[in-house]
């Protein structure tokens, strides 16, 4: 039987980790978190790439995740188990900025989105009067995919569609947009 004391850590980089922590929370040295940024943040990186599929926005939050620790370290880190801790910062930031993109996306209702049509007003209302036509799903599908450029899989996240229900309201949507367009 294993004599260890509960909430100590007692893995080598676990040890090592708990070093660096307690050194930083007592002198703020710096180099503390570059050392765990050196260890820990291409591990980050592929979390959040495996979360948000978007390397760009993946190299975003795995930094926010950095920052964020660096910021709760001192007041809400206790030396036990730093790796698990910094995998759950990531998991949380990954969350938030799925949560905050969507609200970016949508800013509001799709369906009420007003499309800009290069600055000619009376284009913007013919386009508008076109997509007023359509079915509620391609209208939002038309808009979301030519309006925002935003790709099948990011519509069927924001609207809960399957991909393939995605694709028939865009290529259908499409289809509509076109006969009602030579028709004006």
């Amino acid at each position: 039987m294993d004599a260890r004391t509960p909430g100590l850590p007692t893995d080598p980089d676990d040890l090592a980790n708990a070093a660096l922590v307690e050194r930083f929370q007592a002198t703020g040295e710096m180099r503390c978190i570059e050392e765990l940024w050196r260890k820990y943040s291409k591990e980050v990186y592929q979390r959040c790439l495996r979360f948000l599929r978007d390397g760009a926005a993946a190299e975003d939050v795995a930094v926010d995740v950095f920052v964020k620790v660096m910021g709760n370290l001192r007041t809400q880190f206790r030396p036990d188990h730093f790796k698990g801790w910094l995998f759950t910062i990531a998991k949380h930031e990954c969350i938030n900025y799925r949560l905050r993109a969507a609200e970016r996306l949508r800013g509001g209702n799709t369906d009420e989105m007003i499309l800009a049509a290069s600055g000619d007003p009376t284009l913007a209302l013919d386009i508008t009067r076109v997509l007023d036509q359509l079915s509620a799903s391609q209208r939002i599908a038309l808009k979301e995919f030519c309006g925002n450029g935003y790709s099948y899989e990011e519509i069927a996240k924001l609207e809960g569609w399957s991909l393939n229900e995605v694709k028939s309201h865009v290529q259908n949507g499409k289809r509509m947009f076109k006969k009602l367009w030579g028709g004006m």
